[in-house]
């Protein structure tokens, strides 16, 4: 009993520190291809829309029993990095975060992240693109600044602390996803005047399309269907990590299952991402001709994106996190099976003027979770011949040489 608590101190400990940054030749091959214009073509026979947004994908996340889903949608911004909103993993009681019904393990924060290792909760993780699952068990989820105590400044007297609650997440994934005509990265904003007051931007999305006269909740579930809007940034003031935009004509607007996706815009003639929804207001059918949408300004978590993923601007801001840093192959993973069939469930973005969302009840569409296409838009898979036990995911293979050294010296 003493020697395998050992083992699962050494191995939680060194799952929490593992770090998969983009190396620094990776982030310059990355800002060379992230953002190209993509143009809508014919893809195995009909109309690939998915093609217009190659960046963004569909996000599920299985509840324990795996008969329904909480659904979202994300960006991809390097081969291994997908942008989302917090609140498509954790639920806002007040002003904390909670997990599951429970507060944030104190132990998992990390220079005011919360760190998401679990393996129960990622192994119910899917992601789509085309339809198709692309990716699944990420090696980790990073809540950014969901362990800091934010205070109001500019929006004390909004009345809701979802406005100085940060709502900007990055889920590392396990493999690197497989370039394609509907799977590319999209470029990252590098500071929050990409989001000044006026600025247009393109949103793509997974969530709900309700009728113009049916309350969103009471909606057929058509999540996973990616749709198109056009917003302008509102010249309202926000704490400086959000945004407010609208669709100027009040034609469109955001709904449950976009949250968590990527308003993007050219930055010299680049597609690049410049906000992540994180608040919407469709469920009202009389709200929406006045619906406002809350963005997470992704150019003010340009530093943490940089720490993080080894996304960077530069080569010397690289170097300031990730010097000499070298990426190690990663051990095969076994092959999961498939889900049975299930219903996914969408998360509410939660209403700038209402209460936080919670996820609505089951819709009656039925998903059925397909195992990743081996030889179509997968991840490319990596011999587990090629370990390195230095490597920087190796944690299994540390904790084992630390037991044998262990028994060795007694």
């Amino acid at each position: 009993m003493r020697w395998s608590s050992v083992v699962l101190a050494l191995l939680a400990t060194t799952q929490i520190v593992s770090c998969d940054p983009l190396d620094k030749s990776e982030n310059e091959q990355r800002f060379q291809a992230c953002g190209k214009k993509m143009t809508s073509k014919v893809y195995m026979g009909t109309e690939a829309q998915q093609s217009e947004a190659p960046w963004s994908v569909f996000f599920l996340l299985y509840n324990k029993e795996e008969n329904s889903a909480t659904t979202c949608t994300g960006t991809i911004v390097s081969p291994r990095h997908v942008l989302i909103a917090t609140h498509c993993f954790v639920e806002l009681n007040g002003a904390q975060w909670e997990l599951e019904g429970k507060q944030l393990d104190t132990t998992h924060c990390k220079n005011g992240d919360y760190v998401i290792t679990d393996d129960d909760i990622l192994k119910r993780i899917r992601i789509k693109s085309d339809k198709k699952v692309v990716s699944r068990h990420p090696e980790k989820v990073t809540l950014v600044k969901a362990c800091v105590k934010r205070s109001a400044v500019k929006t004390a007297n909004y009345n809701n602390t979802q406005y100085y609650t940060d709502d900007f997440a990055i889920i590392d994934l396990y493999d690197d996803l497989k370039s394609s005509s509907t799977i590319q990265h999209v470029c990252v904003a590098g500071s929050v005047s990409e989001n000044a007051a006026g600025t247009e931007l393109d949103y793509f999305g997974y969530g709900l399309n309700p009728p113009k006269d049916q309350r969103s909740d009471e909606a057929k579930d058509n999540t996973g269907v990616l749709r198109h809007e056009t917003v302008k940034v509102i010249d309202q003031e926000m704490e400086d990590y959000y945004f407010l935009a609208r669709d100027p004509n009040s034609i469109t607007v955001a709904c449950v299952g976009d949250s968590g996706g990527g308003a993007v815009k050219d930055v010299n003639g680049q597609k690049t991402i410049v906000g992540v929804l994180s608040q919407t207001n469709c469920v009202k059918p009389k709200n929406r001709n006045k619906a406002m949408e809350q963005y997470a300004s992704v150019g003010y978590y340009n530093e943490d994106i940089c720490r993080l993923t080894g996304i960077c601007d530069d080569t010397p801001k690289h170097d300031k996190y990730h010097k000499d840093y070298t990426r190690k192959p990663k051990p095969l993973r076994p092959t999961e099976p498939p889900l049975v069939a299930q219903r996914p469930v969408g998360i509410a973005a939660v209403d700038p003027n209402g209460t936080t969302g919670k996820s609505p009840a089951p819709r009656n569409q039925e998903a059925t979770e397909e195992p990743i296409d081996s030889t179509q838009d997968a991840p490319e898979e990596q011999s587990s011949s090629e370990v390195d036990p230095n490597g920087a995911n190796s944690g299994f293979f540390h904790a084992i040489l630390v037991l044998i050294s262990m028994f060795v010296m007694l």
